[in-house]
């Protein structure tokens, strides 16, 4: 997988703008520039009426936020918080060369039991990952202001130590599902990358039922490592360095729980909300596109 050129910063392109434009006349304030500028490049794949398919993926998405009361989830804590939390533990880290965020979704963490024993429905969970999202685009716009530049991807690090079939079952998958949703089709171009590490033979055998519950654009953006010293060998060429990764993956980085008590690194960040509120309007059915995925194997 090669990874996409930097264009975060960068102005819109004269084949992009005219999406820019089109959002921003349909939506206006109710828009932010940085979802303006993400939908303007996201949908590069759609061929046919692009215009129109990029006016209503961005109604979807203003539409769940709408749902969600996302404008505000950073000003509140959600029902259960600490149990959520405590169950499904998560953690920033530091940044590549490009100022990209890294965060780390560790398997061993999760207590899957406890976390659905607790949230019987999986709908009572899903306010939490748009919190969980949320903070991640409030800690990419401290980064901006410190670098002085635009920066709205981040990297994923998935850590499947400990992965077992009872975490494969499609039970299990079909909950998670809609919790990943959440920022495969609300936040559009915010993944720079995303690294599997510690993947187990049962990780690659049951790739096909997994790869249902990813979206095709992120699959495209995946790397699969068998082991760590093979995903360290690629971080460290990716610009990843060890200060920006944790210690159990040979890294320095003491990493940053978020939980009720994250605070964006930069004093007086601006929470990423639109200058008015969103408002409800029709949803529509989302398009998929082709994708693969790689698998890296040690040297």
């Amino acid at each position: 997988m090669s990874l996409h050129e930097n264009e975060e910063a960068q102005p819109l392109s004269a084949e992009d703008q005219p999406f820019f434009e089109a959002v921003k006349a349909e939506f206006g304030d109710q828009c932010t520039d940085d979802l303006a500028i993400r939908v303007a490049r996201a949908y590069r794949g759609v061929k046919k009426n692009r215009k129109e398919f990029t006016i209503v993926e961005t109604r979807k998405i203003l539409d769940a936020r709408a749902a969600h009361d996302t404008d505000n989830v950073l000003k509140r804590d959600l029902p259960m918080s600490k149990m959520y939390n405590e169950y499904w533990p998560t953690y920033i880290y530091g940044e590549d060369k490009e100022g990209h965020l890294v965060t780390v979704d560790r398997l061993s963490d999760i207590n899957t039991d406890g976390l659905f024993k607790t949230f019987t429905n999986t709908e009572d969970i899903i306010p939490h990952r748009w919190q969980y999202m949320e903070r991640i685009q409030w800690e990419k716009v401290a980064i901006s202001k410190r670098l002085g530049r635009r920066v709205y991807k981040h990297i994923c690090i998935v850590d499947l130590k400990g992965l077992s079939m009872k975490l494969l079952a499609p039970s299990v998958l079909s909950h998670l599902k809609p919790i990943f949703d959440v920022g495969q089709l609300y936040y559009p171009e915010t993944l720079h990358c995303l690294y599997v590490v510690n993947a187990p033979f049962i990780f690659y055998s049951a790739w096909k039922v997994i790869s249902a519950i990813i979206q095709p654009e992120t699959r495209e953006k995946i790397q699969v490592f068998k082991d760590m010293k093979a995903f360290l060998e690629v971080t460290q060429n990716h610009g990843i360095p060890l200060s920006s990764l944790p210690s159990y993956m040979g890294g320095s980085h003491p990493g940053r729980v978020m939980n009720n008590t994250f605070t964006a690194s930069e004093p007086d960040t601006p929470f990423p909300v639109p200058a008015v509120a969103t408002v409800t309007t029709e949803k529509t059915t989302p398009t998929e596109a082709p994708a693969g995925l790689e698998v890296c194997a040690g040297n």
